[in-house]
């Protein structure tokens, strides 16, 4: 779940400070920054695995494009063969 939704947990992660805070309003503060910034870096951690995966999906042949190539070389082969007229 993890690998799939990166994004969406730290979100909800992120979401759950306030709470934290509402409920023991005692935390101390330097515990509190730490946490934030681990989300932050979980955050960008995120962000670069999702430019990765976007990246990985950017650079795989399309097979629209093989298709378009077989439909090019059909069109070739027509435009040369002879027409019978009979």
């Amino acid at each position: 779940m993890l690998r799939n939704h990166p994004v969406r947990l730290t979100s909800y992660i992120g979401a759950a400070i306030p709470l934290l805070v509402a409920r023991w309003p005692g935390v101390d503060w330097y515990t509190l920054a730490g946490l934030v910034v681990a989300i932050v870096g979980a955050g960008e951690a995120a962000q670069r695995l999702e430019d990765a995966k976007t990246s990985a999906a950017q650079q795989a042949p399309s097979p629209w494009d093989e298709a378009a190539d077989r439909q090019r070389r059909l069109a070739a082969k027509e435009a040369v063969a002879p027409t019978s007229s009979t």
